[in-house]
């Protein structure tokens, strides 16, 4: 049962970084095609590329876990509703650029913390493997 709940949890966070990629920058940058994007906080969070760096992450990380992280998925789901809140408020600008401001930090915390777990779990992985070949 783990190892399915692992293998869908797996699923979906490499389909949401899909979605986030494919579905929403194009469309964020479509309808500002008249005007060069700002580099602020809300634009950058706007963009979706944050988040989906995030699920990537937390895939490659969720793919060596022997079972499913309940903490993987409180930090996409607090990055997403920064995210949400940002988008939401995102024509009031000091709620905008505060939500957004912590979307990216969340995002960029998380990944900086999941890309060095990523690279523990990974040798504790490889250990694991020569000990079952040895």
């Amino acid at each position: 049962m783990s190892r399915l709940l692992s293998s869908l949890g797996l699923l979906s966070y490499v389909l949401l970084a899909a979605l986030a990629l494919l579905w929403w920058a194009p469309n964020f940058f479509a309808v500002n095609l008249h005007r060069w994007p700002d580099l602020d906080y809300r634009y950058v969070a706007a963009t979706g590329v944050p988040y989906a760096l995030l699920l990537i992450s937390v895939a490659a990380r969720q793919s060596l876990m022997p079972r499913f992280s309940v903490q993987l998925v409180f930090q996409v789901v607090l990055a997403g509703l920064a995210l949400f809140l940002g988008i939401i408020a995102f024509d009031y600008l000091p709620q905008a650029v505060f939500f957004c401001a912590m979307h990216l930090l969340l995002c960029a915390a998380s990944l900086l913390w999941n890309l060095v777990q990523y690279r523990r779990e990974l040798m504790a992985w490889n250990k694991r493997q020569a000990a079952l070949r040895a």
